[in-house]
């Protein structure tokens, strides 16, 4: 539902539009009394927009010549021209170029509207503000004339459109090609003359005014378009006489109706007409009035934006919540079939693997021993007979006497250096992994004793030395360690000192005891 309030300058009329149709209308008169209803009146209504239409005498359309200049320069003239001649009016200005001259400096021609006298309209204002009614705009009757020009299906250049809203004011709006030029309003007095008559005066009273103010030549023809009730056309017909210079042409008010397929419920006069035709313009801009005037209704937009907005993000979320549910269910079938054939996969694997295992099996022996026939052929030149050679010429070349090699043990490591010496006691045997590409070493213990009798400890000591450091001299030697010594000088080692000192006293067998361990290259042999 759309509200219209038509003020006339004396009565404010409410009207109720749903679609084409007036459902419902309501007056108001000026007067405390009058105030007092139409406050009831808006607090019992619904907060709809309204859009307040205005036809007042208090109305002024001029015409002014300003330089050709920018939109913020143009409208900072219009500002000076308001102020100078309509102090109170710098909300209530409507404006646009006409045209721009032809000759001379080719200025443009600006046609404005204002309302002289806006305190006018504070009455019906304070009770709207009082009760925070959304004020969309307010529209001027005469500017939106040419809305209804249209229906009239006339060529004509220069027309007048003639129209009584209410019983006491009579507005005449000049229309040139279409496009809206000036607008008079007169009050009618039914007392001094019939409505006829009256209008015929007043009808040449604005013709010689639109000629005084250049907007028609005195020798231009103008159409004069009447919109009356059906039962005044045969009282105005016999007092407009058509001449050369002009034509009268009638318009009932449900031609009217019937040309802009609106019902106004057999309205009186024309203001029904113009409500219909303000409520249908496509947006809720006016000719009149600040922000301050329609704050209220801004508010009642952003509302409606944020409720619209909650409401779409709801939906949204709904939506996406509703698409994520389903895609999940989607999701836990596809899973569940997944995991069904993830089973079936890994029990096919099983058996078809449970099958295979002996195969494997024999696959790794066979490449271990492919492994170790290859390491054979690499170390076939290992051996023990080729490690005592060496060792036989390192102990002939060092000259050594005075010793017997009671024991000499031999075998093949992996290993990079001699174990810990704690653990030289416990016999353990070490397993070769002949599939791994480390070169394999010598490892062997030569075990004997000294003839301590016949050089005594401190010499005996000397030669087991210089026998580690014949083997420790060659490059292929890794480790050269003493197990046991004559005399044994590490800290775990004990030593029987016997106060006897004849030496052939000193059993050579015991006493002069040594063990040395040796890690030998293989490959270096």
């Amino acid at each position: 539902m759309k509200r219209i309030f038509y003020y006339s300058g004396y009565r404010l009329t409410v009207f109720h539009w749903q679609n084409n149709e007036c459902i419902a209308t309501y007056a108001f008169n000026p007067g405390e009394e009058g105030i007092d209803k139409f406050q009831t009146y808006l607090k019992a209504t619904a907060n709809t927009p309204v859009r307040i239409l205005v036809d007042l005498i208090e109305e002024d359309f001029k015409k002014e010549t300003i330089p050709h200049v920018g939109a913020a320069d143009r409208k900072a003239i219009v500002r000076r021209l308001i102020k100078r001649q309509y102090r109170k009016s710098k909300d209530f200005v409507q404006y646009k170029v006409l045209e721009r001259e032809k000759t001379g400096r080719k200025d443009d021609v600006l046609l404005y509207s204002v309302l002289s006298n806006p305190e006018i309209l504070e009455p019906w204002l304070k009770p709207m503000q009082a009760t925070g009614t959304a004020i969309s705009g307010i529209w001027s009757l005469p500017l939106l004339s040419p809305k209804l020009f249209k229906k009239l299906n006339t060529q004509a250049k220069n027309v007048l459109l003639v129209s009584q809203q209410v019983p006491s004011n009579l507005r005449q709006t000049f229309i040139r090609n279409g496009r809206f030029e000036s607008s008079r309003s007169a009050v009618v007095n039914l007392e001094d003359a019939p409505l006829g008559e009256y209008i015929a005066n007043e009808v040449e009273q604005t013709i010689r005014f639109l000629s005084n103010q250049r907007h028609i030549g005195f020798d231009e023809k103008i159409e004069v378009h009447i919109i009356c009730r059906q039962t005044d056309i045969s009282e105005i017909t016999s007092r407009c006489i058509d001449t050369g210079l002009r034509s009268f042409h009638y318009h009932n008010i449900t031609d009217m109706e019937d040309a802009l397929n609106c019902d106004t419920h057999s309205a009186e006069y024309t203001n029904g007409i113009y409500s219909y035709v303000c409520a249908r313009q496509p947006l809720s801009i006016g000719h009149y009035g600040n922000r301050k005037l329609f704050s209220h209704y801004y508010e009642q937009l952003t509302s409606k934006a944020l409720y619209v907005a909650s409401a779409l993000l709801v939906l949204l979320a709904t939506i996406f919540s509703f698409s994520f549910i389903s895609e999940s269910v989607v999701l836990d079938e596809e899973a569940h079939t997944l995991y069904q054939q993830a089973i079936v996969i890994d029990n096919t694997y099983q058996k078809n693997l449970a099958q295979l295992e002996p195969q494997l099996k024999q696959a790794n022996l066979m490449r271990s021993s492919v492994l170790l026939s290859d390491n054979i052929k690499k170390a076939y030149a290992i051996s023990p007979l080729a490690f005592m050679n060496r060792s036989s010429r390192i102990i002939d070349t060092s000259h050594l006497t005075d010793y017997e090699i009671t024991e000499f043990n031999w075998t093949l490591t992996q290993a990079k250096q001699l174990s810990d010496n704690k653990q030289k006691r416990k016999k353990t045997t070490q397993a070769i992994d002949y599939t791994k590409p480390e070169s394999l070493n010598h490892l062997s213990k030569i075990s004997g004793f000294v003839y301590v009798s016949k050089l005594g400890l401190k010499s005996a000591f000397n030669k087991v030395d210089s026998l580690q450091t014949a083997f420790r001299n060659q490059p292929a030697v890794l480790h050269v360690r003493a197990n046991k010594l004559p005399v044994d000088t590490r800290p775990d080692a004990s030593v029987d000192l016997q106060a006897n000192t004849d030496k052939s006293s000193l059993d050579d067998a015991g006493s002069g005891q040594f063990e040395i361990e040796i890690l030998m290259q293989g490959n270096k042999l």
